[in-house]
Parts: structure tokens; sequence; C-alpha cells
């Protein structure tokens, strides 16, 4: 069975569908990704062991001034696609965007198969207008049932759907990495000229509005010592705001994203992992994000606001602390307590939940979940 996994971006740092393409590959699903040619990215490439192919849309020589031209830019990817590709065997489609150009395939050809893997839960992410919201439900209600299998990242989303469009089954795969080898170094002490008795508390991934960065600076801005200091490592929106604070105060720094491949070495350096994306939707309420299991991989706990499936998992593993409440005095009683613990005591429970909350683990999951569509 051939498969192309089509996501409406350009693919230059999708670890997921990175992964995913990659099993079904290496598990008799020959897997083709198939992506947006946009920026400075190849047509054709293998990148890491993963077929790529890019669309070229001509409408991209005007500049995205206005959803009008967005909408016709989408309008012919989405037709070149069809073209294109119609007649593989079958389609995973990366969220809503790139499911909604493989229903117009199944249209044009009824046997192709789709898979509909939700990275979000789309209908309730923060940024999205009544209206938008509006048709992704109308959507997904309408042409779900026209999939062979619905892939999503937490028990919360999983739960979501089953019960919002009545489904029998729902395949979790959590967003886990590869397992990591941490490397325990001295690297962001040595960049930023940090003693050992300096707690690290690292913050890393999107500087962005509903990530909680502001109040994150809120909380350290009031602290009247050095002896626990913030890294936000990362980049977005909010990177002038992180550094304009980074160059007032010495206990808050800003070190700009690194490589995937370079993630464990910085952040196996930290002393604690800042899990702050803010409930604004259900979308985030529901959330387990990347930084999450990339933190437990680098063997240090986790300090997290109470979000459904983060605090479960924290919990039923023993990785890290809940903060009660998001506000600036709460998050401060929670950094005093993990100053004042030895955090060594959570070795133990990270080493174990790293040799479940992994992609070899996953992967098994994933691939049995696609052996019921190729029945």
């Amino acid at each position: 069975m051939k498969v192309i996994s089509l996501l409406v971006t350009n693919f230059k740092n999708d670890n997921r569908v990175h992964r995913m393409a990659k099993s079904l590959s290496q598990n008799g699903f020959p897997t083709t990704v198939v992506a947006w040619k946009k920026g400075d990215v190849l047509e054709r490439e293998n990148y890491k062991g993963v077929e790529v192919e890019r669309v070229i849309v001509s409408a991209d020589r005007w500049k995205r001034a206005n959803l009008i031209v967005g909408a016709i830019q989408y309008f012919e990817f989405a037709m070149r696609v069809v073209a294109r590709y119609r007649r593989v065997d079958l389609w995973h489609c990366n969220d809503y965007e790139a499911f909604v150009i493989g229903v117009l395939a199944k249209m044009t050809r009824p046997k192709l198969k789709l898979v509909y893997d939700c990275h979000e839960l789309e209908s309730h992410r923060d940024g999205k207008g009544p209206f938008l919201r509006f048709l992704i439900r109308t959507i997904e209600r309408l042409f779900i049932p026209w999939t062979e299998l619905l892939i999503t990242i937490s028990p919360s989303i999983k739960e979501f759907y089953m019960k919002t469009y009545k489904l029998s089954f729902v395949a979790l795969v959590r967003n886990v990495p590869n397992e990591m080898h941490v490397v325990h170094s001295n690297t962001l002490r040595d960049k930023l000229g940090l003693s050992e008795n300096q707690k690290i508390f690292l913050y890393q991934g999107m500087l962005d509005k509903g990530r909680g960065v502001e109040m994150l600076l809120d909380a350290f801005n009031v602290r009247k010592d050095t002896n626990a200091v913030i890294v936000f490592m990362g980049f977005g929106a909010f990177k002038g705001m992180v550094e304009s604070f980074a160059a007032q105060k010495e206990n808050i720094f800003f070190v700009p994203a690194v490589s995937y491949e370079e993630i464990p070495l910085y952040t196996g350096s930290a002393d604690v992992g800042m899990n702050s994306t803010q409930p604004v939707c259900l979308n985030n309420l529901y959330c387990l994000p990347n930084k999450l299991f990339e933190y437990i991989h680098s063997e240090i706990p986790v300090l997290s606001i109470p979000l459904v499936d983060c605090a479960a998992l924290i919990k039923e593993y023993g990785v890290g602390r809940i903060i009660r409440s998001w506000d600036v005095e709460s998050i401060n009683e929670e950094i005093d307590a993990m100053m004042k613990d030895d955090l060594s005591q959570y070795r133990e429970n990270l080493l174990a939940a790293k040799q479940v909350l992994n992609w070899e683990c996953e992967e098994k999951i994933f691939i049995d979940a696609y052996k019921r569509v190729s029945l």
C-alpha cells in the first residue's frame, strides 16, 4: 500500500511527520511526504531517509496580502496535489487543511483511503474566529465518516473526537521523540556564566501568545535573588520582550533556538523544565507539548501549569511538580519548593518514564493502528 503524507507547509521542521513517514516506510507502507514548495527548500529530496516531494504553486508569485490571495494559492495547491497523487492508495492528512484536500481527492476517486491525523484540536484553537471554528466542525462532522482512521496526540483530544463524532476507535499517538541519550553538561552555565549553585529553569519552544511567557517573566522579575534563573530558548513574536527583560535582570536569560539534534546538549544542562502553555482554549488545555517529553528525555524534572493531560502524566510518572494556579505568587511558591528539593530524587522516575515515552514504543501503537486500515 503506497502512502503520501500530506501537509500544507514546506516540511522544513516537522519531526512528527518525519517520524511517522519513516516508520511507515520501514513497516511495509512506502511513504512519500508531499508538501508545498515555499521558501528556500528543494522540490525533491531524501530527507533523513524519507522521500519528499514539494508542489510548486504559480500563484505564490503574488504576495499573500489578503485572504483572497491566500485562498487562490491554497486552491491551486489543492488542485495540483489532487491531480498528481489521486491514484496513490492512501493519503495521511496532517491537520484539517490537508484533510480538506484529501476529501476533494476522494470525491474524484472513492477507492482512495484517508487517514486524518489531528496534531491539534483544530476546532478549539486560540486565534481562530467563530466562523472558522464552525467551518472546521462542519467539515469534520461531514467527512470524518469517510476516513479509515483518525489519529490524535493526547488522551483528552482523543476522548473529544470519540464523543463528539461518535467514533468507536481513535488512535492515540503521542508526539514523543526517539529515545534521547542525555548529555549531562554545563553548556548553559558556560554559555551564560552561571555558577553550579544557581538552579536553571528552562523554557524552550515558541515565544508567543498563549505560551505563558509574560507570566514567567513577571514571576522571575519580582524575585530578589539570582539563586533561581530562567533561560528562554526559542523564537517567536515575544523574542524582543524576552531580550529586553534579559538585558535588565540578572536572573533572566535568552538563548536563540537550537537545532533538534542539539536539544539534548542544551536541555540536559538545565535543572528544571518549564511547561507554561496557558489554557485559553480547549486545544491548549488538552495539549501534550513536545517540550514535556524533551525535558523527560533530558532527565530534568518538569514544573508545569495544571493542564489536564500534562498534569496526569507528570503525576503518573512522578517527574515533577504542578503549579496550583497560574499567577506570579503560585509560580514562585513552586519554584521555591523545587529549590529546596533534592532534584536527584526525580532521576529514577525520569529514567523509567523515558523507557516508555519514546517513539520506539509509540511506533508499535501507530503501526498497529495502520494495519487496521490495510485489512
